[in-house]
């Protein structure tokens, strides 16, 4: 007697050469007719002339029904607090745990996301995110374009409308009150530097002007009175090397002109 190929353990190969196969149940048996259905086997079916069967590769997946037990301070729960309270010995265990290289980057890079949501706040984490797409200036335009654009505002206008404005052409002229630089021991921006601007008649309305100059590349000083070609940014927040900070209305400035006596 015979068995079905079915019957075949998955370690087993699942042909047997010195055997006759039956063509219509699959079974292997020695003689000439089969011994399930009766049937006699065909010369292609015998030991000897059919063409040989690969071996069946076991597959490694989640469906194969082995369980894998990893040790508890493996496990994806305490390397989260563990991440939490001490990330050193998080990254450790993180790298040292039996889980597949993708799954490991993957904990990684939501652990770096989560951590720059929780220290700087998902809006600022988002805006970071569309800033560095994107521009702060429209450089496509040529000078004359981009001046014929620009709405002329007050300073007083636009800090009192400054979401208003946001990625709006505007004109505005101010008067510099302070360098907002590194150098000068302020803190504004990590790309450009900015600078505090008032009204010219010195009232109280405050703006931030970061410089993202296409041309006309200068520096200015306290004093300094002039007329700006920029896009509204919102809001932006300045400190000095005191910690002491401040939002004010912040302009991108594309285009200036030094105003002189």
């Amino acid at each position: 007697m015979g068995r079905m190929l079915g019957a075949f353990d998955d370690n087993q190969e699942l042909d047997r050469p010195d055997l006759n196969k039956c063509p219509d149940c699959g079974c292997y048996f020695d003689g000439d007719n089969c011994p399930l259905c009766g049937k006699e086997c065909p010369e292609n079916m015998r030991a000897g002339n059919r063409p040989a069967v690969k071996k069946k590769r076991q597959r490694r997946n989640s469906s194969s029904g082995r369980v894998t037990f990893v040790d508890w301070y493996h496990s994806w729960w305490f390397i989260a607090i563990a991440m939490l309270l001490f990330p050193i010995a998080g990254i450790i265990l993180l790298i040292t745990s039996p889980h597949k290289l993708w799954k490991k980057i993957l904990f990684i890079i939501i652990g770096i996301i989560y951590f720059i949501i929780s220290t700087f706040g998902i809006g600022n984490f988002i805006s970071d995110i569309g800033e560095m797409f994107n521009e702060p200036v429209d450089s496509s335009l040529t000078r004359e374009e981009y001046i014929e654009k620009c709405e002329t505002v007050s300073p007083e206008k636009f800090y009192r409308s400054a979401d208003g404005y946001k990625e709006k052409f505007v004109s505005i002229t101010v008067r510099v009150t302070k360098t907002l630089t590194y150098s000068d021991n302020y803190y504004a921006d990590n790309e450009f530097n900015c600078y505090l601007c008032e009204d010219v008649n010195g009232s109280e309305f405050k703006i931030i002007v970061r410089d993202c100059l296409l041309a006309d590349k200068q520096k200015f000083i306290s004093g300094d009175v002039i007329t700006i070609y920029g896009e509204g940014a919102g809001q932006r927040s300045a400190y000095d090397s005191e910690y002491t900070d401040w939002t004010e209305p912040c302009l991108n400035m594309a285009y200036v002109v030094l105003e002189t006596e």
